[in-house]
């Protein structure tokens, strides 16, 4: 641009950004405070809802604790009918009447007038509603046949699942009138009571993964543990999943924890023929160990065989008055030992198999059928030496061990 040029001034008009907002619909809570409804009363159970155009005022009265309901204008008095309130709602339209403080009817609109009949004229829900459980979840014929068979036992179970989603909500309450039906209704309370103190916002009795399983398989869960080939004890399995199992970081009690359970139950019967650890202090840990050390059953053979494959190890045999090494027998032996002793050997099932590393074990000399520490013996050396959980060797052990190794030209690595 050439300096001497000149540009034009343009004129920019000034412009009020309020005439470009778009006018917005009125809020809910403001409409109805301009609208002619007002909430004159309201607690857990009872509203008095007053409408007035011009000098017509009636008023809705709906008392639960009283069992009265009725529309009143002046002196006269008329029984709620759907009709009526379907008249008296409809300068509602797409709003609706705020009752945070009524349990059974946070609020008051066109489309619940079928909602509010229902409950007014059936004597189970009126009932629900003055004892404060009846709620979005428990708005349900089937609760009603519960509350009908024990009140008291209902309105525990509400207290401690009422924030659970439905299909959970419902779970816990076949849980609950199952134990009752059972085991009485001391021990269905006890269930509630420990329920209470796990805080789990998730449990089912469910076996099966997907959400809506079927009558035959939601208690499976649970109550299948408690008959035979298991027969664990009431009150033991209701502890253990509900306070043992979240001190394991299990957080969340579904069809995976009912699984796990029965497999690691089902595996100890493979191997021992009988359950000898019921309730695991690492439940999916232990669950997966087990699994593992099955997979050496995979690889099983004859006693004469394995006494072959393992002939070279039978000169480490040794014992003194305190601890004694002992080499297996068989590999179920070894199969035993990882399900005793909760140690996975099963990942090393192939090496075990062909030879390339071999099992021993260290016993008390006092006890030398109980299992106490598993060695890993590979190339004149033991690599790997566990106790129970994976425990470390204690003092005496090692210093036993290392006797051992002078003595048998071992180097001890673990």
């Amino acid at each position: 641009m050439n300096l001497n040029e000149t540009t034009a001034v343009v004129d920019i008009p000034s412009v009020d950004i309020n005439d470009y907002i778009l006018a917005k619909s009125p809020e809910p809570d403001k409409y109805i405070q301009d609208s002619p409804y007002q909430v004159l009363f309201q607690n857990n159970s009872d509203f008095i809802i007053s409408r007035k155009k011009g000098r017509v005022e009636k008023e809705l009265v709906i008392l639960v604790s009283e069992n009265l309901f009725y529309f009143k204008e002046n002196d006269n008095v008329e029984k709620v009918t759907f009709e009526l309130l379907k008249i008296f709602l409809k300068d509602l339209r797409r709003s609706h009447i705020s009752l945070e403080q009524v349990l059974w009817l946070p609020s008051l609109n066109r489309d619940n007038i079928n909602h509010l009949i229902n409950i007014i004229t059936n004597p189970t829900f009126l009932a629900m509603a003055r004892e404060n459980v009846l709620t979005k979840n428990s708005y349900e014929h089937w609760c009603c046949e519960y509350w009908e068979k024990n009140a008291q036992l209902f309105k525990e179970t509400h207290i401690v699942t009422k924030d659970m989603n439905s299909y959970n909500y419902r779970n816990c309450f076949d849980a609950t009138y199952e134990i009752e039906n059972q085991f009485g209704c001391d021990e269905a309370l006890y269930f509630v009571e420990m329920l209470k103190k796990s805080n789990f916002e998730h449990f089912t009795c469910d076996y099966v993964r997907y959400t809506y399983s079927s009558d035959e398989n939601k208690l499976k869960g649970f109550f299948q543990l408690l008959n035979e080939p298991y027969n664990l004890e009431l009150r033991r399995l209701i502890d253990y999943t509900f306070i043992d199992s979240y001190t394991q970081g299990i957080t969340r009690i579904s069809a995976d924890f009912w699984q796990a359970y029965e497999k690691y139950l089902q595996m100890q019967i493979q191997v021992f023929g009988e359950i000898r650890n019921k309730y695991p202090r690492y439940l999916m840990l232990s669950r997966d160990i087990a699994t593992s050390n099955i997979g050496l059953l995979k690889h099983k053979m004859s006693n004469e065989d394995f006494a072959e494959l393992t002939a070279e190890v039978h000169s480490l045999a040794y014992g003194d008055k305190k601890y004694s090494i002992i080499t297996p027998a068989t590999t179920q032996q070894i199969v035993e030992e990882g399900f005793t002793l909760n140690h996975c050997i099963g990942s090393h099932a192939k090496q075990i198999a062909t030879g390339d590393m071999h099992i021993l074990f260290l016993r008390n000399s006092k006890a030398k059928d109980e299992p106490l520490v598993t060695l890993q013996f590979s190339n004149e050396r033991i690599t790997m030496a566990e106790g129970l959980n994976r425990r470390a060797l204690t003092p005496d052990e090692r210093s036993f061990l290392e006797k051992w190794g002078k003595e048998k030209d071992i180097q001890i690595s673990a």
